[in-house]
């Protein structure tokens, strides 16, 4: 009987462990690429999320050679439209910021763009309506 218990909860640990694992995997979705084959990945974890200077935001991340590039999008589902609000540039080394800087562009909210299909993924995930099907 003790060891079926121990056995349990050791299977419970790996489970919940693996989930974590995968989880964490997750964080980023690829939502396109350059004509260079770099990806863009939406941060699935912090969607929607309020940032200093920017407002409520979908961050897309593209690392290339030694940079990060961070661009900021405000979706909004209800009115189907996008804009970039800013971008940052990090040395992917260090992590240090090298620019920063705010914009306020509407960008197409359709299409096969990342920005785009970031906004398709976000404005599913949180259940918008008009976005739960196939667009």
């Amino acid at each position: 009987m003790l060891v079926k218990r121990l056995c349990a909860v050791v299977s419970g640990v790996i489970v919940l462990s693996l989930s974590t694992v995968a989880q964490g995997a997750e964080q980023f979705l690829i939502v396109g690429t350059d004509s260079d084959g770099y990806p863009f990945k939406l941060d699935t974890q912090t969607m929607g999320e309020k940032e200093r200077k920017f407002g409520n935001v979908l961050k897309i991340y593209q690392f290339k050679d030694d940079l990060t590039f961070e661009y900021m999008l405000n979706a909004s589902c209800g009115d189907e439209r996008l804009w970039i609000v800013g971008h940052r540039v990090y040395n992917k080394r260090t992590g240090k910021k090298i620019s920063e800087e705010k914009e306020n562009k509407e960008i197409p909210a359709y299409g096969d763009t990342p920005s785009s299909t970031a906004m398709k993924y976000y404005c599913q995930a949180i259940k918008a309506r008009g976005w739960q099907q196939q667009q």
